[in-house]
């Protein structure tokens, strides 16, 4: 076995989105089942790139992008001070059990402390092909919290 290979490991980066990323991004999204386009995709990260309360980050394992996690800052009465929700989070499906989420949760948790939070929340549904990513969470260190109640308006 040469010293090459045994040196030799997959490089893990975790960085703020480029414009390179649209269509990578867009994969990702739909690959969740998210129904968008890629014009839709540029027209949502064009306007959350030019707003300092939004942050979005990108897993690019050996120069491929294989996951993505969209954060904002938000203030609400319930809360004095600011807290950062995650908004979505995504690894594409070849690439989870990695350690790749929870890079980017890692990443998410320095940004917010940045921006001076003291909280990291996120929402998700109850569907039971949820499971799995509930259980990351937890395993993460994330407390399940109450109900999300919404209405179509």
């Amino acid at each position: 076995m040469s010293m090459d290979s045994v040196l030799s490991a997959p490089a893990l980066l975790i960085r703020t989105f480029e414009k390179k990323d649209l269509e990578s991004v867009t994969s990702l999204m739909r690959e969740l089942h998210y129904p968008t386009t890629l014009n839709v995709m540029r027209d949502r990260m064009e306007m959350m790139s030019a707003n300092p309360l939004y942050c979005n980050m990108i897993a690019e394992l050996d120069g491929k992008v294989v996951g993505m996690m969209m954060l904002r800052q938000v203030k609400s009465f319930a809360e004095t001070e600011w807290a950062t929700q995650i908004t979505s989070l995504i690894v594409t499906s070849s690439c989870r059990s990695q350690g790749i989420g929870k890079r980017l949760v890692r990443g998410g948790e320095n940004w917010g402390k940045q921006q001076g939070s003291n909280l990291l929340f996120l929402t998700s549904g109850n569907r039971e092909g949820l499971a799995p990513a509930h259980a990351f969470f937890e395993h993460i260190g994330f407390e399940k919290a109450g109900y999300q109640f919404i209405k179509q308006l």
